[in-house]
């Protein structure tokens, strides 16, 4: 393989950290509705928040966020140009698609290949109390275009420091182009891609105080210490053991009910019961379907939302027994779709059919049409029914992929197909997949199958198909290479919303679904659990909690 380029590294580690992400969504994914009734869960409102946490954050720095710790961190004590629009579902509210809200930037407007934030006038950092202006927004934006934070601007049609400038200290224009430098048409997906977690606004002038000729982002100072807006401030930290944030007094723009919040660092700790046991009232990451079904009937409140995290399969399709597209559709047949909803997710997630948000322009559920074992073995017969033995890779770190991994063993053995376990560190599994995606080599006979997760923020169709279906894709294992996906993404990427677009993105979508090399398996969501007593809570395509929007229950 040959080495990885700094772009590919970036994705290295934005992507290991998705794949923690994906394993606390898999973790997670359970019920919808709210828990009512008595116990534990029936509690009056809490003082404070309580959350646990399996790990300590790896930074502060909002654009060179990592891990899930980092990204959830990022957007309490950050604030961005725009935010999340929410709606009411249920018991708790869900971002959605592509609209933005007003966050720092209280309006914009579109203008051919640019769009011009206008920033609300008046809002301060804290502590230092400098007050916010266009100078910041540029200078965060930019320096996240040197860190993690590049890979999504990037993605969104921004490549260079020169494309994000401030007309005046109350206006900041950005101009979007394609990756050959040409001006593309502005609109909601560039905008929304600026809600994530990597691009909350910075106070430059307390920033660069800290900033040396050899680190003049100040990357060294901010991976310690926060200088956002807020709505909270980290007001203390103990390094291996919790983070105390506290409400940004007076706060302007998005003023938390809850003063304070205690993010506690539990490692492997059993989540479940400390949730029973009262010392934590929110949390996400650690809990089982099991421990979030028992939860919901001891009384907490269980909500569940069908964000965009996925759990799929991907086959070596240019090297080995899946080189054959008869066996790779015999395998899309065979596999046990309905049984990894109910067994592994209890009935409280979704068979996926596509990459792609159903919610999203150009959605096809092109992979529906799979599912029939006898149409397997016939698939097998035809290909003359090679004896396959084959490597099947997913994460370590808790049962529920082990629990899928053997579902999918069990299901491909009756038409020949011998799978080894082989379980790794999500960590080593999405190196290994990058690795493979772009590596210049050929692929290996074994290379055979990787089970995993991972979550799109930007609820776009070009974002799905640039990781897993053009050629190159960073995380396209499999080496999938069609020229008319590569020709239909390369036309309409950047292209504005149409109905041509629209129709070209479901037309790769069949593409991919007849190649079958990627296999989407199941939409997994996310799940949050609180005490009763706690009401707000709030999804986003991120796997992240806003404390912000939590308020005790009336």
């Amino acid at each position: 393989m040959t080495p990885m380029t700094s772009e590919s590294r970036r994705r290295v580690r934005l992507l290991t950290a998705t794949a923690a992400v994906a394993a606390g969504s898999l973790l997670a994914a359970c019920s919808s509705s709210s828990a009512g009734g008595t116990g534990h869960g029936a509690a009056k409102a809490p003082a404070a928040l309580v959350a646990a946490w399996p790990s300590d954050i790896s930074t502060m720095d909002p654009g060179n966020v990592n891990t899930d710790q980092d990204k959830e961190l990022a957007m309490n004590v950050y604030q961005n140009l725009v935010g999340y629009k929410t709606a009411a579902q249920g018991g708790h509210a869900v971002s959605a698609g592509l609209a933005a809200s007003p966050a720092l930037a209280s309006s914009w407007t579109f203008a051919a290949d640019t769009v011009t934030f206008t920033l609300r006038p008046g809002l301060k950092f804290y502590p230092s109390g400098n007050p916010l202006t266009a100078t910041d927004v540029v200078w965060s934006l930019q320096r996240a275009l040197k860190l993690n934070g590049a890979v999504e601007l990037n993605n969104s049609g921004v490549f260079d420091a020169s494309q994000i400038t401030a007309p005046d200290a109350g206006h900041v224009a950005i101009r979007y182009r394609d990756d050959s430098g040409r001006p593309v048409k502005a609109g909601d997906v560039n905008v929304a891609t600026l809600r994530t977690c990597w691009y909350g606004i910075v106070d430059s002038a307390a920033a660069r105080r800290h900033a040396t000729t050899a680190d003049p982002i100040a990357a060294a100072w901010l991976k310690d210490h926060a200088a956002g807006t807020g709505p909270y401030y980290v007001k203390s930290r103990q390094n291996g053991q919790s983070l105390d944030l506290a409400a940004v007094p007076g706060a302007a723009l998005d003023p938390p009910k809850f003063g304070a919040v205690t993010l506690r660092v539990v490692n492997d700790g059993n989540v479940s019961a400390l949730v029973r046991g009262g010392s934590v009232n929110i949390a996400q990451y650690g809990l089982s379907p099991r421990d979030t079904q028992s939860l919901k009937s001891a009384g907490f409140r269980v909500e569940h939302a069908d964000t965009s995290s996925y759990l799929y399969l991907q086959l070596a399709s240019d090297a080995g027994p899946f080189k054959d597209p008869l066996v790779r559709r015999a395998v899309a047949e065979a596999l046990p779709y309905d049984a990894l909803v109910k067994n592994v997710y209890y009935g409280q997630a979704e068979r996926a059919d596509s990459y792609v948000s159903a919610g999203a322009a150009g959605y096809n559920p092109a992979w529906k049409a799979y599912g029939d074992q006898g149409r397997a073995k016939s698939l097998m017969a035809q290909a003359g029914n090679p004896a396959v033995s084959t490597k099947l890779r997913y994460p370590s770190e808790n049962t529920d992929f082990a629990t899928a991994a053997q579902l999918i063993k069990s299901a491909l053995k009756p038409i020949g197909i011998d799978v080894t376990l082989q379980p790794q560190t999500s960590a080593a599994l999405i190196t290994g997949i990058i690795g493979r995606a772009t590596a210049k080599s050929a692929g290996g006979a074994t290379d055979g199958m990787v089970l995993t997760t991972l979550s799109t923020y930007v609820e776009d169709a070009k974002t799905p198909v640039k990781l897993w279906s053009v050629t190159g894709g960073v995380v396209n294992f499999a080496r999938t290479s069609l020229p008319e996906i590569d020709r239909l993404q390369n036309q309409y990427a950047m292209a504005p919303p149409s109905p041509a677009r629209d129709q070209a993105y479901r037309q790769i979508q069949q593409l991919a679904a007849q190649d079958v090399s990627f296999l989407p398996l199941v939409v997994t969501g996310r799940t949050l659990v609180s005490a009763s007593g706690v009401t707000g809570l709030t999804f986003t395509p991120e796997p992240v909690t806003l404390y912000w929007t939590l308020g005790p229950a009336k």
